[in-house]
């Protein structure tokens, strides 16, 4: 049954999550954000404490547990030291280890989940395209036939963590939209593994963008890339069926991360606004500056509730699609509202790097248009929720 109180456990996995984060104050984060560097040190403090295990299986040598902690870590590590923090957990937990132990055969899991828990790997899905954008069967990179494998051909772009990824979950057409029996048909995935990559070439090209910096936004090239029939997640042409498994745990995902950044700032806002002094009283004695704050926690209250239970419906094995829309659209704007009153309490000291406020701001924005827009979520809601006629 569904429970909005947190068990002993997960209160004792965020405590040992916050006694960690603790080692990485804001001015690591803030370093790490202007020179646009992988925060490599953290990355092997998650490993070595054995933070990746989280949801490998206990008969391969994990700790079996689901998205409901794992959204309590990217959550516990988002408001301790921000999005950057929390997204690392998501790309090894949700993207690498929940795709694999989902969809890959019995060889690849037993062989590269221990090493996903171990910090060996970094992991990419690479699915957006130049040309497709959020219309995924437009997609062109193609994967055809050769032999015992395929040879995967074309261009995805906003790759998080590419130039450092050494697994690739790669969407791909493998018939061609003209000759698919259905318009859903004809997508498959495939894990690509750089360090077993026999023939062609993979060129990634680094995005200077706003958001995330630390873990960097790319360009990605397939030329002639081959994949053996091993590495095909899931069944060939049947890859929409399994995108929804996918993109609902990354929505829940990005989600925990947008409340955990929103209650961040928040923190940080209050504090300030205790603190600040303007005619001879604290400025968050009047309603302009407490009453946002204030909207700013119910908000995150109530994104953080939808959150949990989108989570609770996936380790549940139950159709999660609206609670998972839901919470990745409240969260992000709750999060973006939060940091956005944030710079207007700090006011001119809140465009100041050093106050943080402003890399948190930055950050909080990108889930509004990533990985799936807001007027997205609302064209799924109005169609498939209240029934309207296709808006798109």
């Amino acid at each position: 049954m569904l429970s909005f109180e947190e068990t002993e456990d997960q209160r004792l996995l965020r405590d040992a999550l916050s006694s960690i984060a603790s080692n990485f104050p804001d001015s690591y984060w803030r370093d790490h954000d202007e020179r646009a560097e992988f925060p490599q040190e953290y990355f092997e403090t998650l490993a070595s404490n054995g933070w990746f295990n989280l949801n490998v299986p206990t008969e391969l040598g994990g700790t079996g547990l689901g998205l409901v902690e794992t959204s309590i870590s990217i959550h516990e590590l988002s408001r301790r030291c921000g999005m950057s923090a929390g997204d690392i957990i998501m790309a090894i937990c949700v993207f690498a280890i929940q795709t694999i132990k989902t969809f890959a055969q019995d060889p690849v899991k037993e062989r590269l989940l221990p090493e996903l828990g171990a910090g060996k790997h970094v992991m990419s899905f690479c699915l957006t395209e130049p040309e497709a954008g959020v219309n995924t069967l437009d997609i062109q990179t193609s994967a055809v036939e050769e032999g015992d494998g395929y040879l995967i051909n074309g261009q995805k772009i906003w790759i998080t963590l590419a130039h450092k990824a050494t697994l690739l979950n790669v969407v791909a057409r493998t018939t061609p939209k003209n000759k698919a029996t259905k318009r859903t048909e004809g997508l498959s995935l495939f894990l690509v593994e750089k360090s077993k990559l026999k023939q062609g070439q993979i060129r990634t090209k680094k995005i200077e963008d706003i958001s995330m910096r630390a873990l960097g936004s790319n360009e990605v090239f397939f030329e002639d890339v081959f994949v053996p029939k091993e590495n095909i997640l899931g069944t060939i042409d049947k890859g929409w069926d399994l995108l929804p498994i996918l993109l609902n745990a990354e929505r829940i995902s990005t989600a925990s991360m947008s409340v955990g950044l929103g209650e961040l700032v928040l923190q940080k806002a209050v504090e300030y606004a205790k603190n600040r002094q303007v005619f001879s009283r604290p400025i968050g004695s009047n309603q302009a500056i407490q009453f946002p704050l204030a909207r700013s926690k119910a908000d995150l209250e109530a994104s953080w509730a939808v959150t949990q239970k989108a989570a609770w419906e996936f380790d549940q094995g139950l159709d999660c699609a609206v609670s998972a829309n839901v919470a990745a659209f409240m969260g992000a704007r709750s999060a973006f509202y939060t940091a956005d009153r944030a710079i207007q309490t700090y006011g001119g000291l809140g465009y100041a790097k050093s106050s943080d406020i402003e890399r948190h701001w930055r950050d909080s924005r990108l889930f509004r248009t990533g990985p799936v827009p807001e007027e997205m979520v609302l064209n799924f809601l109005g169609q498939k929720v209240l029934h309207l006629p296709r808006s798109y």
